[in-house]
């Protein structure tokens, strides 16, 4: 490699004094006639020139520059496949957030449902306790109603007994007879002294 670079060198030195021979000497290799000549002569100088650049950097610097491209191609290379790499990743993670956002959405929806079922079965409980407490006081009210009737109907009974009895004790006494009286005692007595 150090040889490589020596005669690299060497090449750049030898190009650099041709072309300051060239720029400076052609004033002093100029002639009076040179009009014929001079053109022709500085075409082929010039590609004399070419000629002796282009074979010194394929003769010296041929390797270097294919060592330097091939090192830029290694590294780009490298680069392209750090690059596709970091792709990868990249749409690993990309894929990884999509599955865990359908999840999400799967379990919000699992969990949205949870909620209206939830809170349909309270709703259904709320109601059903709503009509079974209607009832439990539908059943009270009837009872306290029947009590109330069975409390008039005891009182009116009693009242209207009381009346009778009294009506019964104002006219009885005016319309029994001696015989009426002996014949209800006797018809109490048979009822009490049984069979």
């Amino acid at each position: 490699m150090k040889r490589n670079k020596k005669i690299v060198l060497f090449g750049c030195y030898f190009i650099f004094v041709l072309i300051a021979l060239f720029l400076t000497g052609t004033d002093a290799l100029a002639a009076e006639n040179t009009q014929n000549w001079r053109p022709a002569f500085d075409m082929v100088m010039r590609w004399l020139n070419f000629g002796i650049i282009a074979f010194l950097l394929v003769k010296f610097a041929k390797t270097p520059i294919k060592d330097f491209l091939l090192g830029r191609k290694e590294e780009i290379d490298r680069k392209i496949k750090k690059y596709e790499q970091q792709k990868e990743v990249i749409e690993e993670k990309i894929e990884e957030a999509t599955k865990m956002f359908k999840n999400s959405m799967a379990r919000f929806e699992e969990i949205k449902k949870r909620i209206v079922e939830n809170g349909e079965n309270k709703k259904n409980k709320i109601i059903e306790a709503a009509q079974q407490e209607s009832r439990i006081l539908l059943e009270g009210t009837k009872q306290k109603i029947k009590n109330q009737i069975l409390e008039a109907s005891n009182t009116i009974r009693s009242e209207i007994i009381e009346s009778a009895i009294a009506l019964a004790e104002k006219r009885l006494p005016d319309e029994i007879t001696a015989v009426d009286e002996q014949k209800l005692i006797d018809h109490f007595m048979e009822s009490t002294a049984g069979p």
